[in-house]
């Protein structure tokens, strides 16, 4: 269990640890290869407990010319970040979009292609505690203690517009305690006493609210409303030296959402869970199946991103100093030309 000061921590060390890779990595190549069969081998990272749209695509045959080489899991997208800007991996699947436009804006060389989760339709994460909680208002969680899945990332972009629309003073922000947890073990953290709140996604608050003893205090499309919370992520040499690949992965992602939202949620796990037994990952089932929301939650139907899909956290990463929105413009930091979902 991490634990950090609301207002004094920022992604910062994304970032460095991002600028020290790129550095290191001048000069070298693409990490991906071309294996013997003609397929790029194509390495990446998933997060436990929900569909990865990547490996959707390649169960429903729209990756036909690419091998997949997991990485192992990531915690979150910062994570998932720092592996590709090191060259560990050719994508990160699903980083909040502020995240990545943090790093765009140290010159990063990457560009997020398409839109892998968002809140709309049903599905929203919220900050939930206990029945019996005093809680009902961002005052009440001065000097207390919330469950994030990560630093840096959507959780805690929404949790900071909430408590400055709720008019909190940054005194007052920076007594609150953002704990990192795994999201498979927040719920239990939280009905044992040893956070005070924590904020979850949809398929992991369903599962939470089914067994009783929780409210809700809030709900991110309460604060932002529909958006599109983050998405794929390759860099530009990739794009560059491999843009039929890019162009398949991007869209086979997008075909992917789109499955999603147009299949019953036992449909979709049926020939996921299917992928995961068959590529040595059966151990995962359960929790996918017990966790995940049966929606993507992507507002955008084509899976492309939106200028305001980046400018919402520009104008938070402004305000925690963490960039200078100048300097970025939202153009800088996404394309749909790989999307052939997309319609523009």
């Amino acid at each position: 269990m991490r634990t950090h000061t609301k207002r004094r921590i920022t992604p910062l060390h994304v970032v460095l640890v991002a600028l020290l890779s790129l550095l290191a990595a001048c000069g070298s190549q693409a990490g991906a290869t071309t294996n013997d069969e003609g397929k790029v081998e194509f390495r990446y990272q998933s997060i436990a407990g929900w569909v990865d749209t990547l490996q959707l695509a390649d169960a429903l045959g729209y990756l036909p010319n690419i091998e997949l080489v997991k990485e192992g899991d990531a915690t979150g997208g910062p994570q998932m970040l720092q592996a590709l800007v090191s060259n560990q991996v050719d994508i990160a699947i699903s980083p909040f979009f502020g995240a990545t436009a943090q790093l765009v804006a140290t010159g990063a060389p990457i560009k997020a292609v398409v839109s892998t989760y968002g809140s709309s339709g049903g599905i929203s994460s919220s900050l939930v505690v206990p029945e019996d909680s005093t809680v009902k208002s961002a005052q009440d969680l001065v000097g207390k203690k919330i469950a994030v899945n990560t630093l840096g990332a959507n959780a805690e972009a929404v949790l900071d517009t909430w408590f400055e629309e709720e008019g909190l003073t940054p005194e007052e922000t920076d007594q609150i305690t953002l704990v990192v947890l795994p999201p498979l073990n927040t719920e239990a953290a939280l009905r044992q006493g040893q956070i005070d709140a924590a904020y979850l996604s949809s398929g992991f608050l369903a599962i939470a609210q089914k067994q009783g003893g929780l409210k809700e205090v809030f709900k991110d499309t309460d604060v932002i409303g529909d958006y599109n919370g983050g998405g794929a992520v390759l860099t530009e040499r990739f794009l560059e030296e491999y843009p039929d690949a890019a162009k398949e992965i991007a869209t086979g992602i997008a075909k992917a959402v789109q499955y999603i939202e147009s299949h019953e949620r036992e449909e979709t796990l049926a020939v996921y869970s299917e992928w995961l037994e068959t590529n040595g990952y059966g151990d995962y089932v359960e929790a996918v199946s017990a966790n995940w929301a049966g929606s993507t939650g992507v507002p955008t139907p084509d899976a492309s991103i939106r200028d305001e899909d980046i400018s919402l956290w520009l104008d938070w990463l402004k305000s925690r100093g963490d960039v200078d929105s100048s300097s970025i413009e939202p153009s800088d930091v996404y394309t749909n030309e790989f999307n052939e979902e997309a319609s523009s």
